[in-house]
């Protein structure tokens, strides 16, 4: 069998993190008979051949390079992320649909593997929802929520359905701390040593969804026009939250975006942890990281962190498979669901309470904090759990063809 992943992911560390710890799993099953479309090299793991660059409109037009992997493939994984959603707009999902209407045409399965689903709100995203898992083979959900939203959707379909975890929670991310090379080693250990403790800090641009048919990036200025106020009050409300961390524990606290500088800046978190950045006293301990990072060295730095407070489900995911406590300040339904999968729901703060008022996201971080030792050992047992029924979900989908369409693991 071989496996094409042609989903576009381009700059968003989260779930090239998550591809990632993927393409080393299947690895120790399959091999490497994968064709993983990408838009850098260092974006896909070393071992992986056949590196093949996105087509145009979102690699809905395929290189010659492209072609030829789907003719010579059996199956396309669409891995990681999250595409079943009519929040943000109905785009994504109508996308979803073309391409895998070519798919199958084109003779392949399509398996969605480790992916979130919801929500889905209108009729009419209902509707291309359940048009789109018509052509899915098999769907493994990263949480319940999403598994049962699937499964009420397919119901006139043959999709099989399986309940997982997010796909950065397989094992081998621990033989990449070795690969990061000195420049980056060096300059890593310099900004997470001599301080009592290092804590992460991530916002990101924060819209009132809106189920318009145009995504925000087609959209810019009628997306930030709904969103600059709460914005504003989430600045504000950031800058007290490190200067708490400065102040009460002498934290050395990193502004991280979840994206890779200078690829889609419509999307990444910089200009927002700049602003937080700028309201600060000169003297604080507050680092803007703002350069570019291989994935290896992301891995490391996430992993000598002692706390990580993020709106991007995945800096807190990420932080969590290396054993780091993590808050997640959600602003959408998937982080309770995910956190509550991992046995962690207290490691969730909704959005709306932290901008309420600030000091409830200091009374999680003052929980975590005055037992940091033990929160730690709590998150790595549920990180290895994560892991293991990951691993076996894996084995039993790749290995062995007979299993139950509905059989969660």
């Amino acid at each position: 069998m071989k496996y094409a992943f042609p989903r576009v992911i381009k700059a968003n560390r989260g779930d090239l993190a998550s591809r990632w710890a993927l393409l080393n799993a299947l690895n120790q099953i399959e091999g490497n008979d994968f064709f993983v479309f990408a838009h850098l090299r260092e974006d896909i793991p070393p071992f992986i051949n056949d590196f093949i660059p996105y087509g145009p409109l979102r690699n809905a037009l395929l290189t010659r390079k492209g072609w030829r992997a789907l003719r010579k493939s059996d199956v396309v994984i669409w891995g990681v992320g999250l595409d079943l959603q009519d929040d943000s707009s109905l785009m994504r999902l109508s996308y979803l649909l073309i391409l895998y209407t070519f798919y199958r045409l084109f003779g392949l399965e399509i398996w969605s593997l480790f992916q979130g689903a919801g929500p889905i709100e209108t009729p009419v995203g209902r509707y291309l929802a359940r048009q789109v898992l018509k052509r899915v083979n098999t769907f493994v959900a990263r949480d319940p929520q999403s598994l049962a939203l699937v499964q009420k959707l397919s119901t006139e379909s043959k999709t099989k359905t399986y309940l997982g975890h997010d796909a950065i929670f397989f094992s081998g991310l621990e033989k990449e701390l070795d690969k990061v090379g000195i420049e980056e080693r060096k300059w890593i250990e310099e900004i997470t040593e001599d301080a009592p403790l290092v804590i992460a800090f991530n916002i990101r641009q924060w819209f009132h969804f809106s189920s318009s048919f145009l995504p925000y990036q087609f959209s810019k200025e009628k997306y930030r026009a709904r969103s600059e106020n709460k914005m504003q009050e989430l600045v504000n409300a950031a800058r007290q939250a490190v200067r708490f961390l400065n102040i009460k524990y002498h934290a050395r606290v990193l502004l991280i975006s979840a994206y890779q500088p200078n690829i889609e800046e419509w999307e990444d978190d910089l200009p927002w942890l700049q602003a937080v950045a700028e309201g600060l006293e000169p003297d604080d301990d507050v680092i803007l990281i703002d350069r570019k990072l291989t994935l290896p060295a992301y891995f490391l730095l996430m992993s000598r962190l002692d706390l990580v407070i993020g709106m991007r489900l995945h800096t807190a995911l990420i932080a969590l498979r290396f054993g780091v406590p993590a808050i997640n300040l959600s602003y959408t339904l998937k982080g309770g669901s995910i956190l509550s999968h991992l046995g962690l729901p207290e490691y969730l703060l909704e959005i709306n309470d932290f901008l309420k008022s600030p000091e409830n996201l200091e009374d999680k971080i003052a929980s975590i904090l005055k037992n940091l030792l033990k929160e730690k050992e709590k998150t790595s047992a549920a990180a290895k759990l994560a892991i293991k029924k990951n691993e076996k979900m894996l084995r039993q989908l790749f290995l062995a063809k007979d299993t139950h369409p509905t059989e969660r693991i």
